[in-house]
């Protein structure tokens, strides 16, 4: 016969395989909170660099790896490259007029896959408008994968579309 201690523990187990209990709090590691940590940093940088009118240049030397591939919604094919990325950025910088670059914003996007030495998520970066030239408020919806490098995180692949997530 059974022990009501035997049938708590085989209870127990039941619920814990089924998904019912968590064995921690915590569906992250300490690694991947880390790294998120890093990641969220890095797009505040960018923010703040956004905010005070950096270059094109500078910005994407900040937020992408040398040998990058970009994928854009509506573009007839990917980009690779910091000079690819240079141009387009500016492209897009140039789309939101004088000061528009002041009112953007990074959010990620759960769930994501983090390790000490890369990260994906989605991501949705929001433009407020900018009159006479950005009418409306911008949304993109983003894929990135960051790889860390010896100069910190760099975005590796992006997949872009406008609107929300």
């Amino acid at each position: 016969m059974r022990s009501i201690k035997s049938l708590a523990a085989a209870a127990s187990l039941a619920a814990l395989l089924a998904g019912v209990v968590s064995p921690s709090s915590s569906a992250t590691t300490p690694t991947a909170d880390a790294t998120r940590a890093e990641i969220e940093h890095a797009l505040q940088a960018i923010e703040r660099a956004l905010a005070r009118g950096e270059s094109a240049a500078a910005l994407s030397k900040m937020l992408y790896a040398e040998d990058d591939l970009i994928a854009g919604e509506g573009e007839d094919g990917s980009t690779r490259g910091m000079a690819a990325t240079i141009k387009d950025y500016q492209a897009w910088i140039d789309s939101l007029g004088p000061g528009g670059t002041k009112g953007c914003k990074y959010t990620i996007v759960d769930p994501v896959v983090a390790s000490a030495t890369t990260f994906s998520s989605f991501l949705r970066l929001h433009c407020k408008a900018n009159p006479p030239v950005l009418l409306r408020d911008q949304d993109w919806r983003l894929i990135y994968v960051w790889k860390k490098q010896p100069e910190g995180w760099r975005v590796v692949l992006e997949m872009y579309a406008s609107g929300k997530m």
